[in-house]
């Protein structure tokens, strides 16, 4: 951003820089406009990194966002071999409720691995499990969809997104991740956004009270 931005008198070269609600923006000197929210689902393919740049060269996923003219950043990540449902936004508070693990906002996947999951296997995801790091995984929903000799493909839901925790998890039990798709977060389903492609999407505003949803705006 080359300077061009300051927040609250420090400047900014960080796109994905963190606003705090009531900071003071100010883009070549100049007040910044209040942008209007936006929110955008993309299927992310296997192959692109989270981050607006990277130092290695790979390929990032903004690459597959060109067409958006707004300012937006990643709600939460999904690593480079992982594809699935990848959200954005401009809007700080949403964002941040929607990766807040006290918020246990649902997250589900389809996972390929090397081998059959066997009951035990089963129960520990369900009960929660050391995924090493000193870390534990909270309890999860687990469901076996397909398998054959060699390979078997589950459905995961966990209310948390620990760093590659569902590798991590499989990698304890001996059973390595072939293939690891996100297909929902939250309300937001993949469906049939084809690969690489990305579409807007529109959080319903319910300002009931204090059980508003983690993915309803704040208004």
């Amino acid at each position: 951003m080359a300077g061009r931005v300051q927040v609250t008198g420090r400047i900014i070269r960080d796109p994905g820089f963190k606003v705090t609600a009531g900071a003071m923006i100010y883009v070549d000197g100049k007040p910044a406009v209040k942008q209007k929210r936006t929110y955008l689902m993309l299927h992310k393919p296997a192959g692109y990194v989270t981050t607006r740049h990277d130092e290695k060269g790979r390929k990032t996923v903004y690459e597959l966002l060109t067409d958006v003219k707004e300012w937006l950043f990643p709600v939460g990540r999904l690593d480079q071999d992982t594809e699935g449902l990848l959200l954005f936004t401009n809007d700080t508070a949403w964002g941040d409720r929607l990766t807040d693990p006290d918020s246990n906002v649902p997250r589900t996947y389809r996972v390929t691995v090397r081998g059959l999951p066997s009951s035990e296997d089963i129960k520990k995801i369900q009960n929660g499990m050391d995924i090493g790091r000193g870390e534990r995984s909270r309890p999860a929903k687990v469901k076996l969809l397909s398998s054959d000799n060699s390979t078997a493909t589950v459905e995961i839901t966990l209310t948390e997104g620990k760093n590659r925790e569902i590798r991590r998890m499989f990698d304890q039990l001996g059973k390595p991740v072939l293939r690891l798709t996100r297909t929902c977060f939250g309300p937001f389903r993949l469906d049939d956004l084809p690969l690489g492609r990305h579409k807007r999407i529109y959080p319903r505003a319910d300002r009931s009270g204090p059980d508003q949803p983690a993915y309803a705006p704040l208004g």
